[in-house]
Formats: structure tokens, sequence, C-alpha cells
């Protein structure tokens, strides 16, 4: 089904109720910033929102970016954004096998309070197929409020011709592992009281300082390699060999072509032993769910044979009926 753009947002009580993880709110704050701070410039990020649904309530607990098929994916504007279906499907088939109890529910972007419904309607007739009433999360980066800026709509065809944005309510729920990542989030955004800068901040230039002196470092063995190899210095056999094994523990990604065959064999390799030690857990765990089956059958079934009588299996004969004193008998369906 195709739908107009003469989409409306209105504010009313919504059909379904919600609950919002703070998990969902970091990973689109994320996506925002990490978009931001490549492109030097304020673009719209979509992506899906995965959570459980139980009856009318939904409960949304993580997230992942959407794959543009779009030329540039730069563009401020959505009515050239496409989505690539086949990569989402695949993503969803994948974390369906991980967390049975996620389905997709719905798409989030990032906009300011300007945003323009109509554009939303591309997205729905997109992703309808999936869900045929996902949920619009919206996150307001430049807005001033108390309040979070997270606004979440329920999306509603009105006769087939346009689409209705009904902003809902909802509450947040924690639990113990995202309270304990928040609190930790919220330590290292604090400043310290006599400077502008955060704890973050230091900690990020404390690792950007490791990582240059290590470059640099490496750069030193390199132009000695190099020197050694045209017979400029002498060669020193230990020094070599810690060099040598320095490299063997690097992993093998050529910069100037993220697609170096030697890595993309040693990395499918690695994957696939990861998934063969997952499916090798799965079928121990069906197993041994089948063992204590077959353990519980046999104890009901030991059971059953010290408990019937001569009549058979708990006094019934092998006619299938009860026998009682005298002569009368009834059906076994009537016991």
């Amino acid at each position: 089904m195709t739908t107009t753009a003469g989409s409306t947002t209105t504010t009313g009580k919504g059909s379904v109720t919600l609950s919002l993880h703070p998990l969902v709110i970091m990973n689109i704050a994320e996506h925002h910033t990490r978009v931001r701070v490549q492109t030097s410039r304020v673009n719209p990020v979509y992506g899906a929102l995965l959570g459980k649904i139980k009856g009318r309530h939904v409960e949304l607990c993580n997230t992942f970016e959407f794959k543009l098929t779009n030329d540039s994916p730069s563009t401020t504007t959505t009515s050239t954004v496409t989505i690539d279906m086949d990569f989402l499907t695949k993503k969803l088939e994948l974390i369906r096998q991980v967390h049975p109890d996620l389905d997709f529910t719905g798409w989030y972007t990032v906009e300011s309070k300007d945003w323009n419904p109509s554009t939303m309607s591309l997205f729905y007739n997109q992703l309808s197929s999936l869900n045929e009433s996902p949920l619009l999360l919206r996150l307001d980066p430049i807005g001033v409020s108390n309040e979070l800026p997270i606004h979440v709509y329920e999306t509603i065809v009105d006769l087939g011709t346009k689409i209705d944005f009904i902003e809902i309510s909802y509450t947040l729920i924690t639990e113990e592992a995202e309270r304990i990542g928040i609190d930790h989030v919220a330590r290292y955004s604090v400043t310290d009281g006599t400077s502008d800068t955060s704890i973050v901040s230091d900690q990020i230039a404390i690792q950007f300082n490791a990582i240059r002196l290590l470059y640099q470092r490496m750069l030193m063995l390199l132009e000695y390699v190099r020197a050694v190899k045209e017979g400029q210095l002498e060669r020193n056999d230990d020094l070599l060999r810690e060099i040598g094994s320095l490299c063997q523990r690097l992993p093998i990604i050529n910069t100037d072509d993220n697609n170096n065959q030697m890595f993309r064999e040693d990395f499918d390799i690695q994957q696939s032993d990861v998934a063969l030690l997952a499916l090798l857990a799965c079928c121990t765990q069906e197993i041994s769910t089948l063992n204590d089956y077959l353990n519980k059958f046999q104890a009901v079934h030991d059971k059953q044979q010290h408990s019937s009588g001569p009549g058979g299996s708990f006094g019934y004969g092998s006619g299938g009926r009860r026998m009682v004193r005298g002569t009368g008998y009834f059906p076994a369906s009537f016991v």
C-alpha cells in the first residue's frame, strides 16, 4: 500500500502503551553525534527500533542503523532516501536468532521541531511490510526543555490516503545493567568545577596521546627495517624477531584497501569458528534438554508399571474399560 504525502501530526491518546529503555536514547544520541562529528554538519539519521510486543503494550529495547541505498547519504532531504530492505531483512533475521523475543517495532529519526511529517510517509511505505503500524521515535537535538527531547508517534493510515502521526506518552524503564551503564556515563560526563572540559574528554585525550605515541614508535620500527633492508644499518636478528612477533599480533589490515584479501580470509575463518562454537552450544543445550525429557519420561513410565494391577495399568482392562466391583463396568472416559 502506498500512501500520499498528506500526513498530519496530532497529539492525543494512542491505542498502545509504551515503555522506553535508556539504551534506545543513548544509541540514537550516539548515532547523531557520530554523524555530526564525521560530516561537520547536521544531517538526519535513521534507524530501526527493536522491542517486545505484548498485546497493545510495546517495550522499546534496542536499535540499529538503517543502510541507505541513495547515492548521497549526507543529503538533508528524505525524499531521495531509500532503505536497503534486503540488508534490513537479513539484519532482523540475525537478531531474532540471538534474541527471539525482539521484533521490529518502528524506526527513529533525529529532527528538530520543524520536521515535516509528510516526508516520513516514504519510510512508512517501505516499512509497512514489516509492521502494519510501526512507531516513529523522533529525537529533537536542539530542543530546550526540562523533559527528554523524545517524541514517539503512532502511525495510523486514514482511509488509505494519508498517515496520521499521533503522539503518545511513554514511561522509562531500566534494567540493572542499564542503570550501571548510565551511572558510569553520568560520572564521566561531569566537569571537575575548575575547567570547562569533562572527565570523558580527559580520558579520550589520554587514549589519543597513547595511540599517537604507538604510531610514532611503529614508524620508527618501519624506518629501521627499511634501513636494514637497504644495508644502511647493521642487522640485529634479536630485534628483528621481536618486530616480527609484534607484527604477528597486529591485525592484517591494509589502510589503503579495506578489502585486503588476507585479512578477509582470516576474518571469515574466525567468524566461521565463532558461528560453529555457537551452533555447538545450541546443540549441546538441545541434547541436554532431550536427555532431561527422556529421564522424566522413564521415571513416569516406571511408576506406571509399578502402579498397574493385574488388569492393566491403573486397573484398566485390555478393552479400555475400568473394572469395578460387581458385574457392571463403565467406559474409561467416564471414570
